[in-house]
């Protein structure tokens, strides 16, 4: 492996060493070029032994720790030994790994920062009850949602719905794999498992349109943030097209949320809005997801995640990234009911209008769109996350990590989805 070079944008005496674990993921591999492009040295972690990250020539060294979800200890030894080895500055999770790391109480050596919120704060705002709970206390809107700890009172909130339609899905789960659209006729599935140990939620059903947002935050300031829409998905779960479009009032809304929790780390949200802009928050997922893709080199998203040159975004304004004085008195006036602090600094926000996509997934996926013209016009100018002209190995990576993927999911009898986390999902344990 080669090590990237310190760019004139970061003068040497300001350049950090960043441990980047979860490098399976491709927003790890976007972290690790955002940052190595910006002058910053990266040493990437896994616990597997061929990833993305441990093909790129923007990283400096790879490691393989102990898979977290079945030996803790020993993951935690490990990384203690990268941060002492390589003089790490900044640890920054990208994956369910973060739950481990942030269990670990005392500090690290050398002064070294995690990245992530405290593990009783992660712990909430993963279970997907607790974090509308929150919600509801910062005093914003929520959908009507109800913890479940057993079939019987999974069957009991289904026959109460009469004409309505409800959302079933566990407290803790991720890609929106096992997620249930379900009204009162509806019988649950003979293998659906649900205690007090492994709880479901039950939620309001609001149509409209989906949103994701992704922030970097410190000390609850948003210091980054990209919001798209989900308009191209695998199946009924995760996005796999991404282009940033500004919406002030889901700006707003972050900022109302993750201020009085003081939050430092990244964030992300799934919002449903309704053609009134009426904002309700699905779920929380207080770790790295697809909306790093939006960004680009020139975003400079370094300077969100270290506060460098005391300035984490363009200018001061009031919080939103293209006001004009007759286009946006709607959501304006909606920040404002969100109580936005209107001296607040401008976070950085992607300047590229270039889609950003998993290529392999949108030919999979993205002709079932229903404008198949447009799935063709933005798969055309879309640009691929993994690929990269000047860092192409993670693309042959991206090929054997799959097929472990694949005999793993073959020999648990899992989909591929659930594979490709099996060894680091945190599920409440």
């Amino acid at each position: 492996m080669t090590t990237s070079s310190v760019s004139s944008g970061v003068p040497r005496d300001s350049a950090r060493t960043v441990l980047i674990t979860g490098s399976r993921a491709p927003v790890s591999l976007a972290l690790a070029r955002l940052l190595g492009d910006a002058g910053h040295r990266i040493i990437m972690a896994d616990s597997l032994r061929m990833t993305l990250g441990s093909a790129s020539r923007y990283v400096s060294r790879h490691y393989r720790y102990p898979p977290p979800r079945h030996e803790p200890e020993p993951f935690h030894a490990a990384v203690e030994r990268i941060v002492i080895d390589e003089q790490v500055d900044c640890i920054i999770p990208t994956c369910e790994e973060v739950f481990y790391l942030a269990q670990r109480q005392r500090t690290w050596p050398n002064g070294c920062e995690l990245f992530a919120p405290p593990w009783e704060m992660l712990r909430q705002l993963h279970h997907k009850g607790e974090f509308i709970e929150l919600v509801r206390q910062v005093g914003l809107k929520t959908p009507a949602t109800r913890l479940l700890a057993s079939r019987e009172e999974a069957s009991d909130y289904v026959r109460k719905l009469g004409a309505d339609t409800a959302v079933l899905k566990p407290a803790y789960s991720r890609f929106a794999s096992r997620v249930l659209f379900v009204s009162a006729d509806h019988d649950l599935p003979a293998g659906m498992h649900i205690s007090p140990a492994h709880p479901w939620v039950g939620q309001q059903y609001i149509r409209g349109a989906l949103y994701c947002t992704y922030s970097i935050v410190r000390d609850g300031a948003v210091r980054a943030h990209a919001c798209y829409a989900s308009e191209f998905t695998a199946g009924v779960g995760a996005s796999i097209a991404f282009k940033h479009e500004p919406q002030t009032d889901l700006l707003a809304w972050v900022r109302r949320f993750v201020a009085p929790l003081r939050y430092t780390g990244q964030i992300a949200f799934d919002f449903i809005v309704t053609p009134e802009r009426d904002i309700y928050p699905i779920e929380c997922n207080p770790r790295a997801t697809s909306g790093i893709h939006c960004f680009t080199d020139s975003d400079r998203l370094d300077k969100a995640f270290f506060g460098m040159n005391d300035s984490a975004g363009h200018g001061t304004d009031n919080g939103t990234s293209d006001c004009t004085d007759d286009g946006t008195s709607h959501d304006a006036s909606h920040g404002a009911h969100l109580g936005v602090n209107r001296g607040e600094s401008r976070p950085i926000e992607p300047t590229s209008a270039r889609p950003a996509m998993l290529t392999a997934a949108m030919l999979a996926y993205g002709w079932k769109h229903p404008r198949r013209i447009y799935w063709l016009t933005q798969l055309w100018k879309g640009r691929d996350v993994i690929f990269r002209w000047k860092d192409p190995k993670p693309l042959v990576a991206q090929v054997v990590m799959l097929q472990g993927f694949w005999r793993e999911s073959r020999r648990r009898s899992i989909s591929l989805m659930e594979a490709t986390t099996s060894d680091i999902e945190w599920n409440g344990e």
